[in-house]
């Protein structure tokens, strides 16, 4: 029966639960102990011997091995009872009387490496497995952090540490930052399923060499297409490596270059031209304009339209009774829209620009290649006619990559999924503090995109 020394005291019949231990070759020798901690925690301490036997040859002379001594070790086991549980083990060493080779009593639940059972290793495991941090499992268990990390990384490196099997028909390939001032890393994951297939720090053309080297010929002649930004390091490693994958370059890149090099540009210097003449009427009207000129017409007038109902709202129920608007709420600001045509008449350049951003984003909409050819040969042309310089680079660019352009009507993929493993990526680091270790992060970087989503279930008995 137990004896709960902790309590001094005897515990009575209906306050016992006798629960086999599962251990292999452990054979409990003494009732378990609560035994308080320093931090105020109770920990149950249970003594017990193993029953393995030892080889009784020598493994180096064959000679006869005798008892030599005994040895006591401490291992963690999972939680018993709402409280840590500390195994007392006490196992045989044996040495032999002609060479003097020792053997040591083999533990078989004792996990290589670690004082815990191969039980509380996968118990750490299932945990993690379900987006725990370490810092909660090392709460929640009262494990060192360095040995949560250290089962961590073992767990995922047998799951991820290999190539994969599974071949890709599209994938798609960026840099995610991982560090501060700049430190970037390859990131290329399969489009179909959001997996994580690849992860190294560097955004250079050997990162893709790597790949290649990494998954293998057999399984690069599975892929078909692969999509990215205009990076001319990937682009030139793909044509050199994989000549038969097609690249497409994802339209929300080249969107938002168009807004980049040729929107806010544009916009700018205007703004400096205005200033130079000192007109600050213009200057302050193009200052205040660049998340209206980055934004398409049917947005403002959905965002006009949210405002104008919300201030209604707010006017009806709130202000023309007395009534304090509620904490979160606010009046919102309406006219976006006529901002925008304000904008379009300070300058016959900016309207320009918009009008074919807005005919640029419909291109891509476009699945016949020849007509989409066409169509951006016509578009460089109109671009070329405004005699903007900033349009000028940008239809130049265009042309440059146009065959990466016309391959998304053949395959319409874009690296959307990519972006959201960016922002795993930051949510990842943010619930870690940051990593120091860069190999560890990018194995958990590759559980995360695999990891299903979890419904727990009420219990059935198979039996």
């Amino acid at each position: 029966m137990t004896k709960l020394k902790a309590q001094g005291r005897e515990p009575a019949m209906h306050d016992c639960i006798t629960v086999a231990h599962k251990l292999p070759h452990f054979d409990v020798t003494t009732d378990p102990e609560f035994l308080p901690c320093a931090d105020g925690s109770i920990m149950v301490r249970t003594a017990g011997t193993v029953t393995l036997p030892v080889p009784s040859a020598c493994p180096r002379c064959s000679s006869m091995m005798r008892l030599h001594a005994y040895e006591t070790v401490h291992i963690r086991d999972i939680p018993i009872f709402n409280a840590q549980h500390l195994l007392e083990v006490r196992y045989q060493r044996h040495r032999c009387s002609c060479c003097g080779a020792e053997v040591s009593q083999d533990i078989p639940f004792k996990t290589d490496g670690h004082f815990i059972t191969d039980r509380y290793a996968r118990l750490v495991s299932r945990y993690l497995g379900y987006g725990m941090t370490n810092k909660t499992v090392h709460r929640l268990l009262g494990l060192n952090v360095h040995l949560v990390k250290a089962l961590d990384k073992g767990r995922l490196e047998g799951l991820y540490g290999k190539a994969p099997k599974t071949p890709s028909r599209y994938i798609a390939i960026d840099e995610i930052s991982i560090h501060s001032h700049h430190r970037y890393a390859t990131v290329v994951i399969d489009l179909e399923t959001g997996h994580v297939l690849f992860c190294e720090a560097g955004k250079r053309k050997q990162q893709v060499q790597h790949f290649i080297q990494y998954v293998g010929k057999q399984w690069l002649s599975k892929v078909v297409a692969v999509s990215m930004d205009m990076n001319a390091q990937y682009d030139s490693a793909f044509k050199e490596a994989a000549p038969h994958i097609q690249i497409v370059y994802d339209p929300f890149h080249l969107i938002k270059l168009y807004g980049d090099s040729v929107i806010t540009k544009l916009r700018r210097r205007l703004q400096q031209e205005a200033l130079e003449r000192e007109d600050r009427a213009t200057y302050e009207e193009l200052k205040g304009g660049r998340f209206i000129l980055l934004s398409n017409r049917r947005t403002l007038e959905a965002q006009d339209s949210m405002a104008r109902e919300n201030n209604r709202d707010l006017s009806e129920n709130y202000e023309r009774k007395g009534l304090q608007i509620p904490a979160g709420r606010r009046r919102q600001r309406t006219g976006k829209l006529s901002h925008l045509d304000r904008l379009m008449g300070v300058n016959k350049g900016l309207n320009v620009a918009y009008v074919l951003l807005e005919q640029f984003k419909l291109a891509y909409a476009v699945r016949d290649p020849l007509v989409l050819e066409s169509g951006m040969h016509q578009w460089c042309h109109i671009a070329r006619q405004s005699k903007i310089p900033e349009l000028l680079s940008f239809a130049a660019t265009v042309e440059n990559h146009l065959q990466g352009i016309v391959n998304h009507a053949y395959h319409p993929i874009s690296s959307g999924k990519l972006e959201g493993t960016n922002n795993l990526a930051k949510v990842i680091k943010r619930n870690a503090y940051g990593f120091v270790d860069d190999e560890y992060f990018f194995l958990k970087l590759m559980a995360a995109s695999r990891r299903p989503y979890y419904k727990p279930r009420s219990p059935r008995f198979l039996h």
